[in-house]
């Protein structure tokens, strides 16, 4: 098991919001497991970009949109 860190973070309102619905989403028992996850999925994703790759999203028309992530450095 990796030890535990522990951390405090002042939060919005908003960012309260986007916690509780990404633990709903996500079927966290925590919001620390949820604020872990969303971690996890962000560096996943932005490794992959950086290292070349495309975000795309299907949309439910079958088409796809590029998707960009603000203040990422692709270059």
């Amino acid at each position: 098991m990796m030890k535990l860190k522990k951390v405090t973070m002042n939060l919005t309102q908003r960012d309260l919001d986007n916690a509780e619905a990404l633990t709903e989403r996500l079927h966290s028992r925590t919001k620390a497991s949820t604020v872990s996850a969303a971690l996890a999925i962000t560096e996943g994703i932005t490794r992959r970009v950086v290292d070349g790759s495309e975000l795309m999203i299907r949309k439910k028309d079958g088409s796809l949109e590029t998707v960009v992530i603000a203040g990422l450095d692709t270059a």
